[in-house]
């Protein structure tokens, strides 16, 4: 083959990679699932892969929720706050005799009202949404505290029904398997909303709204699109799936403390981005998003599998961050 031919065809390959790239996040996904089931011994075992999508499937949840509005070009860096909060209202709020399924909507409706806020604050004054939620992060993450007067809120009585409905354990499915396994029903709702929003932003008119407006917003608004109305309405459900993330881990763990989701933030953002959304909007999938938490999930896990200190997770997803960052700005770039 011609150095030409060659040239033409890593052209072609990146033209096309950067129009999927998922496959990019996919791929990655692969080679690191061959390493660990290589290198961690008990990597393969129906307790660690259960393992991973079960806690994948908490974070994933607002991982959804960010990659849509990161699409639309704007941030929340609240939504680990907001999850703390949401908890706290349901908590709370069953312990005062609320019924759980009531308790339960007043903690998604404060989590979308929050998220709500976050849009107004960044529409009305034209703050950047990083600089906005980046304030409110530290608004609400103070609500939390005031809510459980720094201390811990728990669920002391019988366990509702409810609860099993949003996480509850699959024993019949994890007694198959010895040890047993940890396949829980949030892993189910992860599927569904992950289903949902994807069909939503590849086959409805709100769907092209949100990627005209992260596109470019000025010709998105030219062309009659409300640009304002759908960063509002991508806020609010962030916010709104920051809540159901935390009544679904409320219902596995039935306690919340004040610091109950943070950093989790800067971790949904990273699966995005190594998901292939682009940092600056218009761009990214919910099925990369997805791939890029699960990808996340199964490092943690394989590290720990490994003997090697979960303090190094970090390090290792923001060394992956940055390759992946500057690869997508290499298969982007025009010439």
């Amino acid at each position: 083959m011609s150095a030409e031919s060659m040239t033409m065809s890593v052209a072609r390959l990146r033209y096309r990679l950067a129009e999927h790239s998922e496959l990019v996040t996919l791929i990655s996904f692969a080679l690191l699932f061959l390493f660990f089931s290589v290198a961690a011994e008990h990597f393969l075992t129906p307790l660690a892969l259960s393992n991973i999508l079960s806690f994948a499937s908490i974070l994933g949840v607002i991982v959804v929720g960010v990659a849509m509005l990161m699409i639309a070009g704007e941030f929340d860096l609240s939504v680990g706050s907001t999850f703390a909060v949401a908890s706290f209202v349901w908590a709370l709020s069953m312990n005062a005799g609320l019924a759980p399924l009531p308790a339960m909507l007043l903690a998604l409706l404060v989590s979308a009202s929050l998220g709500a806020l976050n849009g107004i604050i960044v529409i009305r004054t034209g703050i950047p949404s990083f600089i906005a939620t980046l304030g409110t992060m530290l608004a609400y993450r103070g609500i939390a505290r005031a809510l459980g007067g720094g201390d811990f809120a728990k669920y002391t009585e019988s366990v509702p029904f409810l609860f099993k409905i949003l996480n509850g354990a699959i024993e019949p499915v994890n007694r198959l398997f010895q040890p047993a396994g940890n396949l829980r029903v949030s892993i189910f709702w992860f599927i569904l909303i992950a289903v949902i929003f994807a069909i939503i932003l590849r086959r409805t008119r709100f769907g092209n709204w949100v990627f005209a407006t992260g596109g470019n917003p000025e010709a998105a608004l030219a062309q009659g699109v409300p640009v304002k109305r759908v960063k509002l309405i991508a806020f609010t459900l962030t916010g709104l799936l920051a809540g159901v993330a935390s009544v679904m881990q409320f219902s596995h763990r039935t306690s919340v403390d004040p610091l109950r989701g943070e950093g989790w933030e800067l971790i949904a953002v990273a699966a995005c981005v190594i998901g292939g959304v682009k940092l600056t909007g218009g761009v990214g999938t919910i099925l990369g998003a997805v791939v890029g938490m699960l990808l996340l999930q199964m490092l943690e896990q394989g590290l720990v599998l490994m003997g090697v200190s979960v303090q190094v997770f970090r390090a290792v997803a923001g060394l992956i961050l940055l390759l992946s960052v500057i690869l997508n700005t290499y298969l982007l770039r025009a010439d």
